[in-house]
């Protein structure tokens, strides 16, 4: 099972209207619901706080409540708690928000964290940091051998 993580950023270029990386993140609830036993896609706690207070500017509050419960369909959330707070302040990531994302995938020892944000995670982190697309045309690769 390969686990994903997915930066708040991913989630936001899907359902706010004309962000750069929509196609992509369609891209990774399509092949999640295709490889349903294969990948698993996760979220922070605080990816779903985000999310919210950025779709309300955008969409009334029961269209922000669908599109939450539809990006629960395809993705877990994790918790954080005071570990991942003391893990972010002693991370190396120039960004806390991004350090607190950072923490909670380490610690459910996700294999990718997907954001559109490269520059904050590379070198931070062991995990394979991508942006999507990056990790679809991997994918594609990999299938191809």
């Amino acid at each position: 099972m390969t686990k994903i993580f997915l930066d708040t950023n991913v989630i936001l270029d899907l359902y706010i209207p004309g962000r750069e990386g929509k196609a992509a993140a369609r891209s990774l609830l399509d092949l999640k619901e295709f490889l349903e036993d294969d990948i698993r896609l996760y979220i922070s706690f605080l990816s779903v706080a985000d999310i919210a207070y950025v779709l309300r500017k955008h969409y009334d509050k029961a269209r922000m409540k669908e599109i939450l419960r539809e990006l629960l369909h395809f993705c877990d959330v994790l918790s954080m708690n005071d570990f991942s707070i003391f893990d972010a302040l002693d991370s190396t990531c120039p960004d806390f928000e991004d350090a607190l994302q950072l923490s909670c995938a380490e610690i459910k020892e996700c294999d990718f964290l997907l954001t559109s944000n490269l520059r904050h995670f590379q070198g931070n982190t062991w995990m394979t940091v991508l942006t999507p697309t990056q990790f679809l045309e991997r994918l594609a690769t990999a299938g191809e051998s």
